[in-house]
C-alpha cells in the first residue's frame, strides 16, 4: 500500500473540553510553524525509505481550516518538491465550522484540497453547547451548504453521540439532520471521557451521568441501522462511506498498518519494516510547539520516543485493526504471517462469540457482526487472552 503523509495543524480557538489531542489556543506562532513543517519535511525527506509514491495528504488537528488557502497550498507544494507523490492524490483537510466561509472554502479547493472532514459534531444546538463546541448548528449546516456550493464531491462529517441528555429519539434526529446533507463519508464516535479533560472531571464531580452499556448500545445499533438503510457503507466501528469509492483512503491506511509520516508537534508516525528496520517503527513527535521548533532550529528531528512492534505486538494489532473492519480477519492469512495456528488457538473463543450472534467465522477468516461491532474492543480483549 502507497504511503501517507498527517500534517498536524496545532491551532484551535479554544481547545473542547473532551478533547485530549495537543492544541494551542493562540495563533502568535503561525509563521513559525508554518516554516517548521517546511524544515520537517527537509529532515524527513533525508532518512525516508519507501518504496511507492505517497497518495494521501491529511491535514489534521486542532484546527487546520485556521491555515489560509495560500498557507495550505504552500505546505501541499513542500510536500511535493521533497517527496515523490502519485497522480490521484487524496488531499483532507478538516475543518470546523465558523472557521470557514464560502470563500475560504473555494480557496481551499483551489489549493489542491480534494476532500473535506467537517467537524460537524452535532446539528442540535444543546448538544453543541454541552460539548463546548464554538459553532452552532446554523454554522455547521452553512459549512455543509457551502462546501458542496464550491464543487466539492467528497465530503466527510463528524458525528458525537452518546452524549448525557440524549435519548434515542435525539440520536436519530441528529443522524437524519446530517443525512440531509448526503455527506459522502460520516465518521460517528460515541462519546468517550478522556483523562486529564475538563469534561472528565466534571464527570468525577458528578456533574452528570453518562448513557449506560445497554443505552449505549441501542444508541450505535440506531446510528449504524439508520446509516445503512440510507445505503452507507458500514466499513469500521465508527466509520460509514456512500460506497466503496468513498472510504478514507488516508485512515485506511493505519488500519492496514501502511507507512505513514507524521510531522508536525505530536504527530505520530507509523513506519513498516525493511531496510535497516528489522521491525515496524512506530514514532512520535514532541507535544509542544516550542519545543518542536527548538528541535527543527538546532536541525534535529522533534522525535519524543518511538517503538519498535515485534512479532506479539504486530500480531496484536492486526488482530485488533482488522476486527473493527467489516470485512474482519483472515485468520489463515496470519497464521501464515505469524508462523502459529491461530485458527486452532482461538476456535474455542471465536464459537462462543458465534454462538453469542457477535462474530461470524466463515473457513478461515473471521468478522464481527453488529452487534459484534458495538463491544469491539471487549471481543478483542478476550481473543488477546486466549493467545
Amino acid at each position: 500500500m502507497n504511503p501517507g503523509l498527517y500534517i498536524h495543524v496545532p491551532f484551535c480557538l479554544r481547545k473542547c473540553p473532551y478533547c485530549d489531542f495537543y492544541s494551542e489556543s493562540s495563533l502568535a506562532q503561525k509563521k513559525a510553524y508554518l516554516e517548521g513543517v517546511v524544515r520537517e519535511m527537509d529532515l524527513v525527506a533525508k532518512d525516508l525509505c519507501v518504496e511507492a509514491p505517497f497518495d494521501t495528504v491529511y491535514f489534521g488537528g486542532g484546527t487546520p481550516s485556521l491555515l489560509k488557502p495560500s498557507e495550505v497550498a504552500r505546505l501541499l507544494e513542500a510536500a511535493r518538491t521533497r517527496f515523490s507523490f502519485g497522480e490521484d492524490v487524496e488531499v483532507t483537510l478538516e475543518v470546523n465550522p465558523g472557521t470557514v466561509t464560502p470563500t475560504t472554502l473555494a480557496g481551499f479547493k483551489v489549493a489542491g484540497v480534494t476532500r473535506l472532514n467537517i467537524g460537524v459534531q452535532s446539528l442540535d444546538d444543546g448538544t453543541l453547547s454541552f460539548l463546548g463546541r464554538l459553532h452552532s448548528a446554523g454554522d455547521a449546516t452553512a459549512a455543509l451548504e457551502a462546501a458542496r456550493e464550491c464543487g466539492f464531491s467528497n465530503i466527510g462529517a463528524d458525528l458525537i453521540y452518546g452524549v448525557p441528555g440524549q435519548d434515542l429519539a435525539a440520536v436519530r434526529a441528529d443522524v437524519a439532520a446530517l443525512l440531509s446533507h448526503a455527506p459522502e463519508h460520516l465518521s460517528c464516535y460515541m462519546l468517550t471521557l478522556e483523562s486529564g479533560t475538563p469534561l472528565y472531571a466534571r464527570h468525577g464531580n458528578r456533574d452528570f451521568s453518562m448513557p449506560g452499556d445497554t443505552e449505549q448500545g441501542a444508541f450505535f445499533g440506531a446510528v449504524s441501522d439508520t446509516l445503512t438503510e440510507n445505503g452507507y457503507l458500514h466499513y469500521e466501528v465508527s466509520n460509514f462511506a456512500r460506497g466503496a469509492g468513498f472510504v478514507s483512503r488516508h485512515n485506511t491506511k493505519y488500519w492496514e498498518m501502511a507507512t505513514t509520516v507524521g510531522i508536525g508537534p505530536s504527530a505520530h508516525g507509523f513506519y513498516t519494516g525493511g531496510g535497516a528496520r528489522e521491525h515496524p517503527v512506530r514514532r512520535w513527535n514532541v507535544a509542544h510547539l516550542g519545543t518542536w521548533l527548538e528541535h527543527l532550529a538546532r536541525g534535529e528531528r522533534p522525535v519524543e520516543g518511538e517503538e519498535a512492534l515485534d512479532r506479539e505486538a504486530m500480531m496484536t494489532e492486526a488482530l485488533y485493526l482488522g476486527l473493527r473492519r467489516m470485512e474482519g480477519v483472515d485468520l489463515g492469512a496470519l497464521s501464515r504471517r505469524f508462523s502459529q495456528d491461530l485458527g486452532w488457538v482461538l476456535s474455542p473463543v471465536v464459537k462462543g462469540f458465534v454462538d453469542e450472534g457477535l462474530m461470524v467465522a466463515d473457513r478461515e477468516a473471521v468478522r464481527l457482526t453488529r452487534r459484534g461491532f458495538a463491544v469491539a474492543d471487549g471481543i478483542v480483549l478476550r481473543l488477546l487472552q486466549a493467545l
